[in-house]
């Protein structure tokens, strides 16, 4: 069975299959193992064979000799909820999920793949409830995840979900409260960190192209709403737990970090230092794939 969150064991190659690059990272410790980069083929994820090459040709070319990974299953047919539950045991959370589910996801479990995390053990606010994630994924996209792999030559162990591993990535720097901001090429993630743990995230249709790939338009007009939707983040995450949230910086990720004078832009609209984050020394494109591979070592 595959596993949105997946389980713990040895080292792994993490592996960001995104709508533009392909980018897998292999850590030990404090130290980077390998590093790759492909482009995706035009067909991206709907033509299995064409990625798997893909997949194969970057795995070569880094060096690694493993055949062990771990991806992060995204897209908008991946569905995250953030859900506010009586206080309970993982067993016993586990044990009711599917009924929960039912709940919460409009399209039902029915050929989902469901996962969930405790992510706040202590009672929030005065409701003595406890924060739990909620991750779903059309079961055939996940089994596609596993064919790609397997093609590739690889063992996915585990898939796990786009936010988790942006926390895990970075857990050393982020401190007691921070944001992360991650800029896809096709979407764009609010992430909301406390000691490196996984709070609250938030997905939005608005990508931004790496200048190099040549198609980003001048200025910062997909942008312009980013800060609308850091603060929007900020209120509703504030509104359902009812606890103070008060990050000390924000953190850029994704290859859309390199758009000229967002940095700046953000600082001045958000009133908060902002940096690009650069785990392991590597761009910030390649955060995800560093949070998975490290998915094993840091939970």
């Amino acid at each position: 069975m595959i596993r949105l969150l997946g389980s713990r064991g040895k080292s792994l190659l993490g592996v960001d299959l995104g709508t533009g690059l392909i980018k897998t990272v292999a850590v030990k410790g404090k130290r980077l193992l390998a590093q790759g980069v492909n482009k995706v083929p035009p067909a991206g994820m709907g033509d299995e064979i064409e990625m798997a090459a893909a997949l194969a040709e970057v795995v070569e070319a880094s060096g690694f000799r493993g055949r062990r990974a771990v991806s992060a299953i995204d897209g908008e047919r991946v569905i995250i909820r953030y859900l506010r539950l009586p206080r309970m045991t993982e067993k016993e959370l586990r044990s009711g999920l599917k009924y929960e589910a039912e709940r919460y996801l409009p399209v039902g479990t029915q050929d989902m793949v469901l996962d969930c995390a405790i992510l706040d053990p202590e009672p929030t606010g005065l409701t003595g409830q406890m924060l739990v994630l909620l991750a779903a994924a059309p079961r055939e996209l996940a089994l596609s995840y596993y064919r790609i792999f397997q093609g590739a030559g690889l063992d996915l162990v585990a898939l796990d979900i786009v936010p988790a591993a942006l926390c895990r990535a970075l857990a050393v720097e982020t401190g007691e409260e921070a944001i992360i901001l991650d800029l896809g090429a096709n979407s764009s993630q609010v992430v909301l960190v406390r000691g490196g743990q996984l709070l609250y995230s938030r997905r939005m249709n608005t990508g931004v192209l790496m200048p190099e790939q040549g198609n980003t338009p001048p200025g910062f007009n997909p942008l312009f709403n980013l800060p609308q939707e850091v603060r929007r983040s900020l209120e509703f995450y504030r509104s359902q737990v009812g606890r103070e949230f008060n990050p000390s910086k924000l953190y850029l990720t994704g290859g859309g970090s390199y758009q000229e004078g967002l940095r700046d832009f953000l600082h001045m609209e958000l009133d908060l230092p902002v940096e690009i984050s650069r785990p392991y020394g590597l761009g910030p494109e390649f955060a995800v794939a560093v949070g998975l591979a490290l998915r094993e070592s840091r939970g």
